[in-house]
């Protein structure tokens, strides 16, 4: 128990600490508004040229030292005001010096001092009413006594002093004061861990004016007091605690990537790297060398990096900046491979896989649990807290269809809607999404369309700004390339082996070409680098070059809608990408021409038919001319049907659609498409009829 004597003591440190320092328009804009408002925010740095020990001693001892500076306070506002029953002293501008820790590092000797975590807020509760000052009244003799509470226990008199009385008490509820509570759930960053750890978790309790302003997947610094508390079974006490953070204040992150220190000798290499002619190949000769090939998919992949630039229009209307890339192929191509090297080269990533993921896993989800004490609370998933980064989906073709249906939002208006059990909340979603799936026959048939192939809806589909399908095709001259490269890969894996083992050193033929030309650490702090500083904005040459690009290309459909808006839209973001990763704030022609390239690379390899690119392949997995046919194609089963009163002969179908200029095989073809897609079927053998 601390004695008066030092109470009085430190009490004094606090009246030196005002006296000195000019808090005093603080102090008076708090007075004004209380009790609106009841934070008084005092920064580290001056306590700490107020005196050393002064601030040191609030670091180890936090719940003596604020109170006493918060009662201090009450007094000397109260000289004008009635009632002050609450004050907090709130602080910032905190080193990281002795107070940082990471989750995984607090331990029992913190317990009580005063430390910082930083991290993903996972769950949060809704904000509720706690007991601050408990007002009793004895039934025996109806005296009125009054007890400070503290979160979670309940403390209750022993006695009344008037009469003595020993047993339970009434609480005034309308008499009794309350401040707000709300209990979260901070998750490490996943970008502080070495790839094999399970991310470390920690309860934060909030309290009064700093309530309600944390939502799952907020990027935060917390900072408070760590408390512990005695765990039961039953009404058994344990030995073993259970620790929280008590929050004094907090620090959302303002930029993308304010987690990656950036020296100046980083920067310094950052603009002698931008400044080379050929950046944008050289990052891509970066990622992932030891896998062959995949030049295209590689460039792609360094703009997604980068992506484009969000804008925010007068009218509120927001247009997303981040790239959404899909892979689709044969097992064996390198897709999880690609996603795995992604997630360890992006910051701030999150890897996910679509078997074994639902919507909730994906998005967010109400949950009820321990954590709520039974009642719902938001849990945030992947591609929220992948927010203002990047997230990998490997085998998102094994999601469930209604699962899938979720990430439409997601991708597109970059945010999370969640209505369930009475919670309305919308979270964001702000990041670049790169996935891989397998096609649904095992083997990429390259005769049927891509949305034949994958069961996913045709909304999800278009959301995606590039599609590459990856086949395994049998070619000597390539099969003989990729057998060289992958046995040199394993070759020098055994030369690092056996270097590690023995410690000499062995003459390695041919390294460089399976080491990325540029660091990986250097890659991470350019690409951050470029986010928080480069917006470019197209110039005058880039939108000559785009707009008639966009225009040429649709007028070059006869009877077909070659790209809509989207792929133009997917094309600004790729060619503003470009000018990002030469940290340039000008989109130029090349970084157009390079944009539009990707553009038609992707469109001319799952989109198009006979050479003509066809954006309704990708859509509906039909062709504007092939879904014409089968309109007509159930027209004139129709209207055989009511010319014989029963179903037509398919040989009679077939003849009649040649006297139309429709090929025999081509009518196969359609019939047996629509037979697949439930549109048709057989009555009885050689008959066809229209499911209505």
């Amino acid at each position: 128990m601390i004695e008066q004597a030092e109470i009085d003591l430190i009490k004094k440190r606090w009246a030196d600490f005002f006296d000195r320092y000019d808090y005093e328009s603080d102090i008076n804009r708090l007075r004004e508004r209380y009790p609106d408002e009841r934070s008084l925010y005092i920064s580290y740095k001056d306590l700490s040229s107020f005196d050393i020990d002064f601030a040191d001693n609030i670091r180890k001892d936090p719940v003596t030292y604020l109170s006493v500076g918060e009662d201090y306070l009450k007094t000397y506002i109260g000289r004008t005001r009635e009632k002050i029953s609450r004050l907090n002293i709130r602080l910032k501008d905190i080193p990281e010096r002795n107070f940082k820790y990471e989750i995984r590092n607090v331990r029992s000797t913190n317990v009580d001092t005063f430390i910082s975590v930083t991290g993903i807020i996972r769950k949060n509760t809704e904000v509720l009413p706690r007991l601050d000052i408990a007002v009793f009244r004895c039934p025996n003799c109806g005296s009125i006594i009054s007890e400070t509470e503290y979160y979670r226990k309940m403390n209750e008199p022993a006695k009344c002093d008037s009469c003595n009385y020993h047993g339970k008490f009434i609480l005034e509820i309308d008499q009794s004061t309350f401040i707000d509570t709300q209990k979260l759930e901070i998750q490490e960053n996943p970008d502080t861990l070495d790839g094999t750890s399970q991310p470390q978790r920690m309860t934060v309790i909030m309290e009064d004016d700093i309530t309600g302003k944390i939502f799952p997947g907020d990027r935060v610094t917390i900072y408070g007091i760590l408390k512990a508390d005695q765990k039961f079974i039953g009404s058994i006490k344990l030995t073993e605690f259970n620790i929280f953070l008590y929050a004094n204040n907090f620090k959302k992150e303002t930029k993308d990537f304010e987690d990656i220190r950036i020296t100046d000798e980083d920067e310094e290499n950052i603009k002698k790297l931008s400044s080379c002619p050929d950046i944008i190949d050289r990052l891509s000769r970066s990622i992932a060398p030891s896998i062959y090939g995949l030049e295209v998919i590689k460039k792609a992949l360094v703009l997604q990096l980068f992506g484009g630039v969000r804008k925010v229009l007068k009218d509120g209307t927001t247009i997303r900046g981040d790239i959404h890339i899909l892979m689709v192929g044969d097992p064996g191509t390198a897709k999880s491979q690609l996603l795995r090297y992604m997630t360890s080269l992006a910051p701030r990533s999150v890897f996910a896989f679509g078997k074994g993921s639902s919507a909730a896993g994906l998005t967010a989800a109400a949950v009820r649990d321990d954590f709520g004490e039974g009642r719902w609370t938001l849990e945030a998933g992947a591609l929220v807290l992948a927010d203002n980064g990047f997230a990998a989906i490997d085998e998102l073709d094994k999601m469930d269809q209604r699962d899938t249906a979720s990430m439409h939002e997601a991708m597109e208006q970059q945010s999370v809607t969640i209505s369930k059990a009475g919670i309305m909340a919308t979270l964001k979603s702000r990041c670049s999404i790169l996935a891989a799936a397998n096609p649904k026959f095992g083997r990429y048939d390259v005769t049927r369309t891509i949305a034949e192939q994958i069961d996913f809806p045709p909304p999800l589909l278009s959301r995606f700004d590039i599609i590459f399908k990856l086949v395994d095709t049998p070619n000597k001259d390539n099969d003989s390339r990729l057998a060289e490269h992958i046995l040199m890969t394993h070759r020098i894996g055994e030369i690092y082996r056996s270097i590690e083992n023995t410690n000499i050193n062995i003459d390695i033929p041919d390294e460089e070409k399976y080491i990325p030309e540029i660091d990986k650490d250097l890659i991470r702090k350019y690409i951050s680098y470029a986010k928080n500083r480069i917006f470019p904005r197209l110039s005058d040459e880039a939108i000559r070059i785009l707009r008639e690009e966009y225009v040429n290309t649709r007028s070059s459909g006869v009877d077909s809608i070659p790209i809509t808006a989207r792929q133009l839209e997917s094309t600004i973001r790729l060619a503003e990408a470009a000018a990002r990763a030469r940290l340039s704030s000008i989109v130029t022609e090349a970084d157009a021409l390079l944009a539009k390239s990707i553009v038609d690379y992707y469109l001319k390899d799952v989109s198009a038919i006979n050479g003509k690119v066809d954006i309704d392949i990708l859509n509906t997995g039909m062709s504007s001319r092939q879904r014409n046919e089968a309109e007509l194609i159930m027209d004139v089963i129709k209207e055989l049907k009511n010319e014989n009163k029963r179903p037509p002969e398919i040989d009679d179908v077939i003849e009649y659609l040649a006297s139309r200029g429709i090929s025999r095989k081509d009518a196969e073809n359609s019939i047996q498409k629509l037979k697949i897609g439930g549109f048709l079927y057989e009555p009885s053998s050689n008959r066809i009829d229209v499911i209505k």
